[in-house]
């Protein structure tokens, strides 16, 4: 296993995205990831504008998103978040952005109840499978920002990320368009 600051660990996140051949599969954990800065969409929606803040996101380029998901469009991508009830206003936005943007391009997207799932020992941050043979974890600051990267390449020992996928999935359920 290799940790990295984020700066440094791009080039390595990208290297494993573009060896991806069959599937991706990521974990999302937080409840709140507004460090990262989604902008303005973000914003409309935090300040109760939800319509305006669904157009400005269908307005939006996300032409680097689309190619990266052409480019690898032979492998599966599933987004699985574990949620806790009641949801917060990020995970509302982020939600209805699933709908509009990642299942159309092509993601399978799942939530999951934290309750259905406390018995597991879930990272305290995402974690992504590529092709079940390599894997990242990501950790974040109190804000949601990720500032660091776990990379764990093949011939790493990743049977707990195999594992928890494979108990993650069995609470799954599909979000529909």
């Amino acid at each position: 296993m290799q940790t990295l600051p984020r700066e440094e660990g791009s080039k390595k996140w990208d290297d494993f995205w573009n060896s991806l051949k069959e599937e991706w599969f990521k974990v999302e954990v937080l409840q709140d990831y507004s460090g990262e800065d989604h902008g303005e969409s973000l914003s409309l929606w935090l300040e109760g504008k939800k319509e305006e803040s669904m157009a400005v996101l269908m307005k939006q380029d996300n032409q680097e998103w689309k190619k990266a998901l052409e480019d690898t469009k032979d492998a599966k991508k599933i987004r699985l978040h574990v949620v806790e009830r009641p949801l917060t206003a990020y995970l509302e936005w982020e939600v209805e952005v699933y709908k509009r943007q990642n299942i159309p391009l092509g993601e399978e997207v799942y939530l999951v109840e934290k309750t259905d799932v406390i018995h597991l020992e879930i990272p305290d941050g995402d974690f992504m499978l590529f092709d079940n043979k390599k894997a990242i974890k990501n950790t974040y600051d109190k804000t949601g920002k990720c500032y660091q990267y776990d990379f764990y390449d093949e011939g790493n020992d990743i049977s707990k990320f195999l594992h928890l996928k494979s108990e993650l999935i069995r609470f799954a359920q599909p979000l529909k368009v």
